[in-house]
């Protein structure tokens, strides 16, 4: 019966052993698997945005000013004199800053004029001393900085206007004078929405660097924080390993025992039935 009962013991110890041995070999690969993943995710690094774009360059339409001479659109709303603040003190007399650009936006005027055979007489120097005034007041305003840029695309683009075939058609059917401040007007408006929106989309760039860069610290961060933690599942499961290994040197040192035990019983009763007989 004891034999019995000892060769049931070793065969459910067999089974543990098995059980633990499969055990710690799990908890190795966990160990193992923790450090690679603990590894990767802290040397995570910050991947830099795509750079801040420049807005696209974009021009004054002249079909947009050109659709307003239809009869069966509304005319545009201008004065007679362009729109600007007056600056507190006039500029110098010795200050010819834009007279050649306002020399030719008045030539084209003048040149859109003849073709529509509505030409009075010659341009004056005061004319265009005093638009170019006015078109220094426009483009150093300082409230705006329009600068030189504007000032060399509005003489492309009024002279495009007032040379234009459509608007000489319209000069010659209504003999309409307005025709000169309503261009200069319509590119002063038409320039400040492109920069406005030039400007906006450049603002809508950096906050998206700046936005990017937050998650990307954010997603590091989080990195390290998730290598931390796999690193301590990696210490639990390398001390469950040692534990079992532990248990499993006592259980054999246990079995060893029991045997040498067995032994000198077996040899004790040998002894006994020696000296019986």
């Amino acid at each position: 019966m004891s034999n019995q009962t000892s060769t049931t013991e070793e065969i459910f110890l067999k089974i543990f052993k098995f059980i633990i041995l499969t055990v710690m070999s799990l908890t190795l690969l966990c160990v193992a698997a923790s450090l690679v993943f603990s590894a990767y995710q802290y040397n995570q690094s910050q991947k830099a945005p795509a750079p801040a774009q420049k807005a696209p360059a974009k021009t004054v339409d002249v079909d947009e000013f050109l659709k307003q001479l239809k009869p069966d659109a509304p005319k545009q709303e201008a004065p007679t004199k362009v729109e600007e603040p007056k600056v507190e003190s006039p500029p110098k007399p010795l200050d010819i800053k834009y007279k050649e650009e306002a020399k030719k936006i008045i030539g084209c005027d003048v040149e859109s004029r003849k073709q529509a055979n509505n030409a009075k007489d010659e341009v004056g120097e005061d004319r265009i001393e005093n638009f170019r005034k006015q078109l220094q007041r426009i483009a150093d305003n300082k409230s705006t900085d329009r600068g030189l840029p504007f000032v060399t695309d509005l003489v492309k683009v009024s002279c495009v206007i007032y040379l234009h075939s459509q608007v000489i058609e319209y000069r010659k059917a209504n003999h309409d004078e307005d025709i000169f401040p309503d261009a200069i007007n319509f590119h002063i408006k038409a320039w400040d929405a492109l920069k406005d929106e030039a400007a906006k989309f450049e603002q809508d760039e950096e906050d998206r660097v700046k936005r990017q860069e937050q998650e990307e610290n954010i997603r590091v961060a989080l990195s390290k924080e998730a290598a931390k933690y796999s690193l301590t599942v990696a210490a639990g499961a390398f001390g469950l390993f040692m534990f079992l290994a532990l248990y499993l040197i006592i259980s054999a040192i246990e079995s060893n025992l029991r045997k040498i035990n067995s032994s000198i019983d077996k040899l004790n009763q040998g002894k006994v039935s020696e000296v019986s007989t």
